[in-house]
Formats: structure tokens, sequence, C-alpha cells
């Protein structure tokens, strides 16, 4: 029999991303993480290990210095890919010259080797910039620390 896929409230997602839940509400709210799953009034928002990648990049983001509005748009970018590449072990990305809200994100193997940008386009513009993911080990901590938390307190903490 196979265990069912554990889902987490806001409260323990924010703690296994180690985001503040103050923080993460706020983003949700400004409109910046608009990947995060819905909830209504009344009932908590619950993340599954898929979705838990939006908030653990965009805390990851906003410490390396980007706005809310950048974090959330890549995090948000990040997971959609690596829901649609569920085997990809990293996701890079991509941003062109027409501005940072023009980036989009893809298997990290799809992206052309940077020799080639002067020739290569991507999704029908050069490339400007490349960050990569390593989504698979982002997968890893999060299980790591989801498995801490619900060991403590339970997945409905």
């Amino acid at each position: 029999m196979t265990k069912p896929e554990i889902k987490l409230t806001t409260a323990l997602a924010c703690k296994v991303a180690r985001l503040d839940r103050d923080r993460f509400n706020e983003a949700v709210a400004g409109g910046y993480m608009t990947c995060v799953p819905d909830t209504v009034a009344g009932r908590s928002r619950t993340f599954s290990p898929g979705e838990m990648l939006a908030p653990w990049y965009y805390r990851e983001l906003i410490e390396d210095g980007y706005t809310r509005e950048s974090a959330g748009r890549i995090a948000c970018a990040i997971t959609e890919a690596a829901a649609k590449h569920p085997d990809a072990p990293a996701i890079s990305y991509v941003e062109s010259y027409f501005g940072p809200a023009s980036g989009r994100a893809f298997p990290a193997d799809q992206v052309p080797d940077p020799s080639t940008w002067d020739k290569a386009m991507l999704s029908g513009t050069d490339i400007r910039k490349v960050t990569t993911f390593r989504v698979e080990k982002a997968r890893a901590l999060i299980a790591h620390y989801t498995a801490i938390e619900t060991s403590v307190f339970g997945a409905e903490d």
C-alpha cells in the first residue's frame, strides 16, 4: 500500500521553507506569488511536495536580493516548469533582452550551451542570462524538512 501524499498547511509549509509566514502572506496578498494553491475563506491553504518549490525558491531569491515581484515571478516559473518536467534534476530560468518579466523556465538540459548564444534562440528570442536551480536537491531538502516537521507536529499543525 502506498503512503498518501502529505499536504502541508501554510504554517507548516512556511516552517519547512524557512519563510516567515507574514512575509509569505504579504507576497500572496500583493500578487507576487500567483502559483500557490488556492484556498477559501476559513480553510487553510495546503501544499503538496511539488507546490513547496514556490515558497522555497521565493525565500531563496529574496535572500539573494531579488525584489518580491521578481522573486515571486521566478519562483512560480521554476515551480511550474518543475511540475511539467518532474524528472528534470535542474530547471533554468532564461532571461531575454526584453526585460526581466520576459523570462521563462526550462529543464536545464534544454538550454543551449553558452558558447552558442550568439546564434542560439530559445522560444524565439536570444538569451541574455540563465540562472539554473537544482530542483532535485531542493525537493530532497523539502522532503527532509517535511519529515522532521511532520514527525514533531503532524501535517495538520
